[in-house]
C-alpha cells in the first residue's frame, strides 16, 4: 500500500474527534436520555459550564487510548508485539489507584480487576479472560474505549487493526467486549480510505464472527434506523432489547455500542449531529462520544469538524495524560497525533517524515493547531486583550500561531500553554513532570504582522506555588516592528525548587497599541541544572512536578538533625521521579538514608515503573541494577551496610552507554548500559520508608 499523502492530518482529525467527544460527554457521564433531554433538549454543544465542571479533564478514554498503543514501539516489535507485552505495558505506565484508569475495585472495575491479575503474576490474555473474571466483568465497555489508536496506526488495513486490537483488548476483556474493540479499530482503520458510513460498518462488522451477539446488534440497529427514520424511536428499541436492565455490571459494552451504531447511522457524515445523538442518548456518554468522534473525525476531516459549531477553540488541543512516566502528562492533540503517526509509519513500512520545523517542540504545522495556547482571561488587566488562532505566516505557506492583541498602559495581552496539569479533578489522578526546568532555554521565532502603535513582546514562565498563582519569570522584551522577524528567548531560573506550571507570550505597551504577532516555532535547548537542598518542596502533601508512587510522603521527624523529605511504600516498590525522556546524559546526586526499607536508592533514565537504571542499597550490598519488566539485572555491586537513619551521598552519572555510580565519594561502580538511553531521575524505595535531601541534577 502506498503512503497516504494526508496520513498525519487524518490522524490529527481522528485524535481531535476522540478528545472532543470525551470533553463533550464527560460532564454528564452516566446520565440517561430522559434526564439529558429534560435539561438541555438536544446536547449538541459543550455544556460543562452549565454543571460547573471544567472542559479539559483527565479521562481514561483518552489516557488509555494514548498509553496502551505505546506497547507497539516499547516492544520494538510493532505489529509483532505479543499480547503478553501489552500487559507488561500496563505494569509500566499505571500507578495503582492513581493513573490512566478508573480504579473502581476488584469485580467492579474490569480494568482494575485485570490490573490486579497482572500485578499478582497472571499474564495477558488470561488477565482479562472470561475464565478468570466471568462473563459480566469481562464484557464491560473498557476494551472499545481504549482502542481507536490501533486503527490509526494501521490506515486502510482493518484486518491488521483487528488483530492488534484483539491483543491489546485481551489484557482486560474478553467475549463481546473484544469484538466491540475489533469493530471500532476496524472502523477507524478503514475510514482513512473509505468515507461512506454504510461501507465502513459493513467492513468493520465482517471482522467479528457473524453469529456473535455484537454482529446481531449491528444488524438490528441498522435495520431499525432504516425503518424508523427517528433516532429517538431507535433508541427506545435499543433500550428495550439491549438496555442496561438486560446487560448488567458496572457499564456493559452492548448497550453502549448499540447507541454508537445508531449515531453513525443517523449522522453518517455530520460530526456535530453524530455527537448530539450519541450524547443525548446517555449512558456512558464520554466513552461513546469519544469512539463516535474518532471515526467521524476521519470521515469528515479537519475542515468539517467545526462547520457549524466551534469545538476546537475552547479546548485548544489540550490533553491531560497522566501515566507513571511524566513526559507527556500535559500534551496536545497534534503532538499525540504525530506520535501515533510515527508508530503507524513503522507498522505500514512507510518512510518516516522529517520532524516538523527542524524538530521544534511546538510547530503549529497542521490547520487549527495551537499546542494548548489560550488567552489569559482570569485577570482584569489581561481579559479580552488577546485572541489565539492558527494561520499562515506572513509571506509564507507554513502555518503558525497567530496572536492578535490590543494593549495599553493598564492592559496587557498574555497567552499561555500549560506545562503541568491543574490539581486533581474529575476523579482521575494528574501526575506529570514539566518539560521545562531551570537551566533550559525557551526560544520562539516570531514575525510581527500589522501593528498600530508601539508594543513589545517577551516570553514568560509561571512557577507552581504553595499558595496563590505562583511567581512569573520573564525573558528580555523585544520591540515589535511591523513585518519584521523577532526572536524571543527565556532561560529559566531556579524558583526555590518549584516546577514550571505554564509558559507563554506577553505583549505590552505604554500607550494603546493593536496588532498581530505570529509564532513560527518554539524550541527548547540546554540541560536542566537543578538543586533541592532540603529535597523537593512538599506542597499540601504532594511533590508538584514529580511522579509519585508512594504510600507515605512527609517531611522530617522530630529527631532529624537536618531537613529531610521522606517517602515510603507499604508493599512492593515505589518511586519518586522527575525529569523527562528528553534527559539523556546527566548526573543525579543526593544524600539518602534508610529509615525502614528493604532497599533504597536513586535512579536515572527512568521510562516507567519497569524501565530504569538504579543505584540501590540492600541489607548488605550496594548494587547498580537495570529494571526491565519485572526483572532486576545486577550490572555491578560491592559490599556495603548502612546504619539506621544514616545519610549517605549517592551519585549516578550517565554518559552515552556508560553508567558510573559512587557512594560517599568512595565505593565506585561502573557498567555499560545499552538498553536505556534516556529518561528522568529520582528515588526508589521498597517495602518501607527512606529519607533524602541535597538533591542535585546537572551535567
Amino acid at each position: 500500500m502506498e503512503p497516504l499523502r494526508d496520513y498525519e492530518q487524518q490522524v490529527y482529525a481522528g485524535v481531535l474527534g476522540k478528545v472532543i467527544g470525551v470533553y463533550m460527554g464527560r460532564p454528564f457521564e452516566g446520565w440517561w436520555k430522559d434526564a439529558l433531554e429534560k435539561r438541555w433538549g438536544l446536547v449538541d454543544r459543550y455544556v460543562h459550564e452549565d454543571v460547573g465542571k471544567p472542559l479539559v479533564v483527565p479521562d481514561d478514554d483518552i489516557s488509555g487510548t494514548l498509553t496502551f498503543v505505546r506497547a507497539l514501539e516499547d516492544s520494538g516489535r510493532y505489529a509483532e508485539t505479543p499480547c503478553e507485552f501489552f500487559g507488561d505495558t500496563w505494569l509500566n505506565y499505571l500507578i495503582e489507584g492513581k493513573t490512566v484508569l478508573w480504579w473502581g475495585g476488584l469485580g467492579h472495575s474490569t480494568e482494575h480487576t485485570a490490573y490486579l491479575r497482572l500485578k499478582h503474576g497472571l499474564r495477558a490474555p488470561a488477565s482479562g479472560a472470561i475464565a478468570t473474571n466471568g462473563h459480566t466483568v469481562a464484557e464491560q465497555i473498557g476494551a472499545q474505549i481504549f482502542i481507536d489508536a490501533f486503527g490509526m496506526v494501521t490506515p486502510g488495513r482493518p484486518e491488521l487493526a483487528a488483530e492488534l486490537a484483539r491483543r491489546s483488548a485481551s489484557v482486560s476483556h474478553d467475549g463481546e467486549a473484544v469484538h466491540a474493540a475489533v469493530v471500532v479499530a476496524g472502523l477507524v482503520s478503514a475510514a482513512f480510505v473509505e468515507k461512506d458510513m454504510g461501507k465502513l460498518l459493513d467492513t468493520a462488522i465482517a471482522l467479528v464472527p457473524r453469529d456473535c451477539l455484537l454482529a446481531q446488534v449491528h444488524r438490528d440497529v441498522r435495520a431499525w434506523c432504516r425503518a424508523d427514520g427517528d433516532w429517538r424511536r431507535t433508541y427506545e428499541r435499543i433500550h428495550e432489547r439491549y438496555g442496561y436492565r438486560i446487560y448488567g455490571g458496572n457499564c456493559h459494552v452492548v448497550p453502549n455500542h448499540a447507541v454508537m451504531v445508531m449515531a453513525w447511522c443517523y449522522a453518517p457524515d455530520d460530526f456535530q449531529r453524530a455527537q448530539a445523538i450519541v450524547n443525548t442518548a446517555g449512558w456512558d456518554t464520554d466513552c461513546n462520544a469519544a469512539n463516535v468522534g474518532s471515526v467521524m473525525g476521519l470521515v469528515v476531516g479537519l475542515e468539517r469538524l467545526c462547520e457549524r459549531y466551534d469545538f476546537r477553540t475552547p479546548m485548544a488541543d489540550r490533553i491531560i495524560l497522566p501515566t507513571a512516566e511524566g513526559t507527556r502528562g500535559v500534551t496536545d492533540c497534534l503532538s499525540e497525533a504525530l506520535h501515533i503517526a510515527r508508530i503507524g509509519r513503522r507498522i505500514m513500512g512507510w518512510s518516516a517524515l522529517p520532524a516538523p520545523k527542524g524538530g521544534a517542540w511546538q510547530h503549529f504545522s497542521l490547520p487549527g493547531a495551537v499546542h494548548g495556547y489560550q488567552p489569559d482571561e482570569q485577570r482584569f488587566e489581561t481579559r479580552r486583550a488577546a485572541t489565539v488562532s492558527n494561520a499562515p505566516l506572513p509571506g509564507a505557506a507554513a502555518l503558525g500561531l497567530r496572536l492578535d492583541f490590543e494593549t495599553s498602559a493598564g492592559r496587557t495581552a498574555r497567552v499561555a500553554t500549560p506545562i503541568l496539569p491543574p490539581d486533581q479533578q474529575g476523579g482521575y489522578g494528574v501526575q506529570a513532570t514539566p518539560r521545562l526546568y531551570a537551566g533550559m532555554t525557551v526560544r520562539a521565532e516570531c514575525i510581527t504582522g500589522a501593528l498600530q502603535g508601539e508594543a513589545s513582546a517577551r516570553l514568560f514562565v509561571r512557577f507552581a506555588a504553595a499558595e496563590g498563582e505562583g511567581r512569573l519569570a520573564y525573558g528580555e522584551a523585544v520591540a515589535l516592528r511591523a513585518g519584521a522577524p523577532c526572536v524571543l528567548c527565556l532561560t529559566i531560573p531556579d524558583a526555590d525548587g518549584m516546577p514550571v506550571r505554564e509558559v507563554g507570550f506577553e505583549i505590552g505597551s505604554a500607550r494603546r497599541a493593536a496588532g498581530s504577532l505570529f509564532c513560527d516555532r518554539v524550541a527548547l535547548s540546554g540541560s536542566p541544572v537543578l538543586t533541592w537542598k532540603d529535597g523537593p518542596p512538599l506542597v499540601r502533601g504532594a511533590f508538584p512536578g514529580w511522579i509519585v508512587d508512594a504510600d507515605v510522603l512527609r517531611g522530617a521527624f522530630s529527631d532529624d538533625r537536618e531537613a529531610v523529605r521522606h517517602a515510603g511504600k507499604n508493599e512492593g516498590r515505589g518511586v519518586l521521579v522527575t525529569g523527562t525522556t528528553d534527559w539523556t546524559d546527566y548526573t543525579l546526586s543526593a544524600r539518602v538514608k534508610i529509615h525502614l526499607a528493604d532497599r533504597a536508592g536513586i535512579l536515572v533514565r527512568y521510562q516507567g515503573l519497569q524501565r530504569y537504571v538504579a543505584l540501590v542499597q540492600t541489607r548488605d550490598r550496594l548494587q547498580l541494577i537495570r529494571r526491565w519488566y519485572g526483572t532486576d539485572t545486577v550490572l555491578a555491586e560491592a559490599p556495603s551496610s548502612w546504619a539506621f537513619d544514616e545519610l549517605h551521598e549517592l551519585r549516578l552519572t550517565c554518559r552515552g552507554t556508560r553508567i558510573t555510580a559512587a557512594c560517599d565519594g568512595g565505593t565506585r561502580l561502573e557498567a555499560a548500559e545499552t538498553v536505556l538511553d534516556r529518561g528522568g531521575a529520582g528515588f526508589l524505595f521498597e517495602r518501607g520508608l527512606i529519607g533524602f535531601r541535597d538533591v542535585a541534577v546537572g551535567p
